[in-house]
């Protein structure tokens, strides 16, 4: 398993050289790949070594903290600030620049740990869930170059799909709205997709799941039904079977990133 890689940026020798020391990063399945004492030091560093974690104090000298995050790529690490300063307003700045935690100093080790745990589970969360675009229109977008009736039977299937994935689809319905028979209809989906058209069904639905999810504005049990699941519990199988987790524990995860982002 991979490495997660930990730069550590503080001007506090005695606080950077403990958090390296009193952690067993090996426990995290993490690394420090480096420490820098200012913030442009740890800009440098940052850029060089491509974290996905960073510990960060907001008062350094040459560069601090929030100047820091500024020129960094935005929900690109997981950012654990560590600070003196228990106002609001420093929160919220770090907040705004997808700081995943925020602890104050003097540092309670168990604190900490949780931090770390939650860090690592965003940066899971991220790789796993983020949806970048629809999948049916980049799909589509592959398929234009081929001008012939095969990829068109499978640019109109997939745009049926587009259209009515929340309500009951079958082979059939595609034949019926295609003018193909079944059988090249799915042989049309293994060839360009590498999947049967039932799977890809079920992915476009489940894609369809965590984008409601991402706008947090449904129960569970209402984002199944729209996305053309009426049995909740073989929705929460299927979800997990794709996706290797619940989809509350998804849900969990986006409240927490919208909150913060609030």
């Amino acid at each position: 398993m991979k490495l997660y890689r930990v730069c550590i940026v503080e001007d506090e020798e005695i606080i950077r050289k403990g958090l390296i020391r009193s952690i067993d990063w090996e426990n995290f399945n993490s690394k420090v790949v480096g420490d820098a004492a200012n913030g442009l030091e740890g800009y440098k560093l940052i850029e060089r070594e491509k974290p996905d974690i960073i510990i960060l104090d907001i008062n350094m000298p040459i560069m601090d903290g929030i100047q820091l995050l500024e020129k960094l790529p935005r929900h690109t690490y997981a950012v654990i600030i560590i600070s003196g300063h228990s106002e609001f307003s420093y929160a919220k700045k770090a907040i705004e620049y997808g700081v995943s935690e925020y602890l104050l100093k003097p540092l309670d080790h168990d604190e900490l740990v949780q931090s770390l745990h939650r860090a690592i589970q965003d940066i899971e969360m991220r790789r796993s869930y983020e949806v970048k675009s629809d999948e049916a229109e980049i799909v589509y977008q592959a398929l234009k170059p081929h001008n012939d009736i095969e990829s068109t039977t499978l640019q109109m299937a997939l745009k049926y799909i587009q259209d009515n994935y929340n309500e009951k689809i079958t082979l059939d319905d595609l034949r019926q709205h295609t003018g193909r028979s079944v059988t090249l209809i799915n042989n049309r989906f293994q060839k360009f997709l590498g999947m049967t058209f039932n799977d890809y069904l079920t992915r476009f639905r489940i894609q369809k799941a965590i984008e409601l999810m991402q706008e947090g504005n449904l129960h569970l049990y209402e984002i199944a039904e729209d996305i053309g699941f009426n049995d909740y519990k073989y929705f929460n199988q299927v979800f997990q079977k794709i996706i290797g987790t619940s989809p509350k524990i998804v849900l969990t995860y986006f409240a927490r990133v919208n909150a913060e982002s609030e």
